[in-house]
C-alpha cells in the first residue's frame, strides 16, 4: 500500500514551463489593446473656419530678434495651419521680408 500511495505523489501531473509567460503575455496583450482602443478614438472635433476652401492660418506674422551683430545666423519658426475644410497646397518657398534697422 506504501508503494502505491508513493507512486500516485510520483505521478502527479506537472504545468509546462511555457505556461507562465504566455499567461503573462496575454494578459499584456489585452491591457495594450483596451488602451489602444480608448485611446484610438479620441480625435479633436475640428470646425473649419472657412467652409469650401482652403486658407493658411500663422500663428505670428512678425518676429523681433532684437539687436544682433552683423551676419549672425537666427532661426524663426513659424505654424502654418489650415482652417478651410479643403486640401491645403503650398506651393513654392514662402515669402520672407527681412527689415534691417540703423
Amino acid at each position: 500500500m506504501s508503494t502505491s500511495k508513493q507512486s500516485q505523489h510520483a505521478k502527479a501531473p506537472q504545468r509546462p514551463t511555457w505556461l507562465i509567460p504566455a499567461v503573462v503575455f496575454g494578459v499584456i496583450v489585452v491591457v495594450l489593446a483596451i488602451v489602444a482602443v480608448m485611446t484610438g478614438n479620441r480625435r479633436e472635433s475640428f470646425e473649419p473656419e472657412v467652409k469650401g476652401a482652403p486658407r493658411a492660418e500663422v500663428d505670428q506674422t512678425s518676429i523681433d530678434h532684437g539687436s544682433l551683430r552683423f551676419e549672425q545666423p537666427v532661426e524663426s519658426v513659424f505654424t502654418v495651419r489650415n482652417v478651410g475644410d479643403q486640401p491645403l497646397t503650398i506651393l513654392g518657398e514662402p515669402r520672407v521680408e527681412l527689415l534691417q534697422g540703423c
